[in-house]
């Protein structure tokens, strides 16, 4: 019979327990399953931004690439560069480029002109010529091809010359300062990453650049130093020979090409771009420095391009010093640190080792000032500048985001307040991004420690012996269970992004903006990562609600009338102070607020009173 009276007792402790969960918890589920649904419903129905797909897909995306942009088309100059396919000049050996307007735009594919022989003649060779830039070029996504063996024994007696005896023909193989092999026609100026010590490769290597260089005049020939090439040879999944080239015009620091080009493979997903200047000058121009950087040359200037560079990491260094808006890819410690690589550069810079130091740090400073829209009256002058009209979010998205941001103790807005200084225009700062999240590191940290001490509270608290088991279905022991999900769950939200900030809080700029792109995708955009950076902050406080609730219970229930208001005044006071340091901290003041109101409700009264005395008179 006791087992029996045991049993009943616990099934019906488990109802009491049920019932209270089904109480508390049955109109917040309701709610979240209605408000997924809605998201649901409404991310149904919008447009889906794809992301541009690279053809090497070597690079990474710099920018949120949510749109198409218009392609670019070949170079042209009425003096010096003309293709006779395509008509139009540009000023200054510049490339001759289409019109660049925004996405809401429907006539692009109006204003294009034909290129229909180029791409007859490349059909007829039964090869495929794409247009490609520097930053896609295959050298560092390559496959493994090295198998583990032993494929040398011995090594010959009195052996002293170990070239290799494979012939490369014209080409000239070269090894980068990395370590990468690529080849290099001296004579006409042409660079490639293919292996040309197979005599297959060669061949078809020879037939593609023959066929390429004969859709060019007599205007435009290649000259090692001056106008040069670069091919790659490639196989689409049909056995399809493609050819990806991309001219250089080193006097003007440029590229061109003899076809069309998406400006997708330049923007980099940059919107907005439609000035010729702002194009050439930073966005071209920083591909330039990239191939500068993967075919390092003697005929560089490099004394000259040195000078350039010390004056930007100068006036770069005055910004950082003098101001916490400053629009330099580097931080103060970086920016030193190339000040003092710079001083010990020798006043002979020439070699491939220098020139790839130099060219790399110009190619970071143009692809700031690229997206900074430098040059232009609408250009970006401090970090927190934004550039873009901020597109209206429907009034549901609005009061969503209102509901859970008081919900949450405005947590989501202190975060995303802190998004902002760092995700302007949907691109990353990176000195900002690091101190971003050393500080949300050192937040969860601390918050993992109260978590930890509140927990030892509320089991604490439910060891009372004025709490016991008997009281079950109490308000405080139901508050205490509910405290302890709440910490329980605080712990390991912090632990869970903590681990995340690990992964993705030390990464470069290029994998920040990935990954930011990939968590602000959804309907409320970057809200929804301030939500869940404030979940853990916003899940400790109500802990601690619960945990007054359910200690104020056992305090106001079973206690003298004394005992009531000595307490009760006590907790009256501290409330009061907690209050206002509350609203002091968020800027809110409660005396300026009443006393404003004051004025309005007396200047209603004064209205309403003349209105009445008006008919009398």
């Amino acid at each position: 019979m006791s087992r029996k009276h045991e049993v009943r007792k616990l099934t019906n402790l488990l109802r009491v327990f049920l019932k209270a969960l089904a109480r508390y918890v049955a109109l917040p589920l309701q709610l979240i399953h209605r408000l997924f649904r809605t998201l649901l419903q409404l991310y149904s129905r919008r447009r889906q931004f794809l992301p541009i797909h690279r053809d090497g897909i070597r690079g990474c995306l710099e920018r949120v690439a949510g749109s198409l942009q218009p392609p670019i088309l070949p170079l042209s100059n009425r003096t010096q560069l003309q293709v006779p396919p395509l008509s139009g000049s540009a000023a200054n050996s510049f490339v001759s480029l289409l019109p660049v307007h925004t996405p809401t735009s429907t006539n692009h594919g109006q204003q294009l002109p034909p290129a229909a022989p180029v791409l007859s003649q490349c059909q007829s060779a039964q090869s495929e010529f794409r247009p490609t830039t520097p930053s896609l070029v295959k050298r560092y996504n390559k496959n493994a091809t090295i198998k583990r063996e032993v494929k040398l024994v011995n090594i010959p007696a009195v052996t002293r010359d170990y070239s290799d005896t494979e012939d490369s023909g014209n080409w000239c193989a070269r090894v980068h300062p990395e370590g990468a092999l690529y080849f290099h026609d001296t004579v006409r100026g042409i660079y490639t990453d293919s292996y040309m010590r197979d005599e297959r490769r060669r061949s078809s290597m020879t037939s593609c650049i023959d066929e390429l260089l004969a859709l060019m005049t007599c205007e435009l020939q290649l000259r090692s130093g001056d106008i040069e090439l670069v091919v790659e040879l490639t196989r689409t999944q049909n056995n399809h020979r493609v050819c990806r080239y991309y001219f250089v015009d080193h006097p003007n620091r440029l590229l061109f090409w003899l076809h069309d080009i998406p400006t997708a493979r330049i923007f980099d997903g940059v919107l907005g771009v439609e000035k010729w200047s702002h194009i050439s000058e930073y966005a071209i121009q920083h591909q330039y420095w990239q191939h500068c950087e993967l075919y390092p040359s003697d005929n560089l200037p490099c004394a000259q391009l040195l000078k350039e560079l010390k004056e930007v990491v100068v006036h770069a260094s005055a910004e950082v010093i003098t101001t916490d808006l400053s629009l330099s890819p580097f931080d103060s410690d970086e920016l030193s640190k190339i000040l003092d690589l710079i001083d010990r550069f020798e006043d002979n810079v020439q070699g491939a080792h220098y020139a790839c130091v130099i060219v790399r740090f110009m190619r970071y400073f143009s692809r700031a000032q690229f997206f900074n829209f430098c040059g232009l009256p609408e250009a970006r002058l401090n970090a927190d500048q934004p550039l873009f009209v901020k597109e209206k979010q429907s009034k549901l998205i609005v009061a969503l985001s209102w509901a859970i941001n008081v919900a949450l103790f405005d947590a989501p807005r202190s975060h995303m307040e802190e998004l902002r200084r760092v995700w302007v225009d949907r691109s990353i700062n990176s000195p900002r991004w690091k101190n971003f999240n050393s500080k949300l590191s050192s937040e969860w940290s601390g918050i993992t420690m109260y978590s930890t001490v509140m927990v030892a509270v509320d089991v604490s608290f439910l060891a009372v012996p004025s709490v016991t088991i008997q009281n079950v279905g109490s308000v405080a022991v139901i508050s205490t269970y509910i405290s302890l999900f709440c910490i329980v769950g605080s712990l390991v939200v912090s632990l869970f992004l903590t681990r995340q900030n690990r992964m993705y809080g030390q990464e470069s700029a290029d994998a920040a903006v990935i990954f930011l792109t990939r968590v602000t995708g959804s309907v409320f955009g970057t809200k929804s990562l301030a939500t869940v950076h404030g979940l853990p902050y916003a899940m400790l406080l109500w802990g601690m609600v619960y945990f007054i609730i359910a200690f104020s219970y056992q305090v106001f229930t079973s206690t003298p009338i004394i005992t009531i208001a000595t307490t009760g005044s006590a907790c009256g006071t501290v409330a009061l102070f907690t209050l206002w340091l509350v609203s002091a901290a968020r800027d809110f003041h409660i005396l300026p607020w009443l006393q404003a109101r004051l004025r309005v409700f007396d200047h209603k009264c004064r209205i309403l009173s003349q209105t009445r005395c008006w008919p009398r008179l």
